[in-house]
């Protein structure tokens, strides 16, 4: 979020559903997701409503200025080289590994906390041309397409918008 904003995007450092479909049933995209992001934000204050966030946030977060999910055609990138080159491990932590803690098997591409309960979560973002497929953070330290109406191994990671006055 720039300077200039009273408000502060955050999102949460776990999922809050482990597997979760996101579909395209009925005219109607991540039907599973929506009901699942209600269902786990119920109780939560209103006005922070909560939602997934876009592959185009995680690109913006990353720095990675040439990538855009509404486009057709665009690859899979790994957070800290935005390309298909992986540059973190075990060792050689992630700068982004708040994006991708708790997940399975995240430590060895560079996330502090690892949880074998989930591969990753959805974005809001479809895969531009194929309604099949949408964008997803991977326990890899990436972020990448999968078939989604078929493929519910990736849950909820809500964001929330606050005043910055309450930060």
């Amino acid at each position: 979020d720039d300077d200039k904003s009273s408000t502060v995007n955050v999102i949460l450092d776990h999922n809050t559903t482990a597997y979760v479909a996101w579909n395209y049933t009925d005219n109607e995209m991540m039907k599973e997701v929506k009901i699942a992001l209600e269902n786990d934000t119920s109780k939560w204050k209103s006005d922070l409503n909560p939602r997934l966030i876009e592959a185009n946030e995680i690109a913006k977060i990353t720095g990675n200025t040439g990538w855009d999910a509404s486009k057709e055609n665009q690859k899979y990138f790994f957070f800290d080289s935005n390309n298909q080159t992986l540059t973190t491990n075990s060792t050689n932590k992630s700068k982004y590994a708040w994006l991708f803690d708790y997940t399975n098997g995240c430590t060895g591409c560079g996330c502090n906390k690892e949880d074998s309960s989930t591969s990753g979560y959805w974005t809001s973002s479809p895969v531009k041309g194929d309604l099949s497929a949408a964008w997803s953070v991977r326990s890899g330290a990436l972020i990448s397409t999968y078939v989604a109406s078929t493929y519910s191994g990736f849950g909820i990671r809500p964001v929330i918008t606050i005043s910055k006055s309450n930060v």
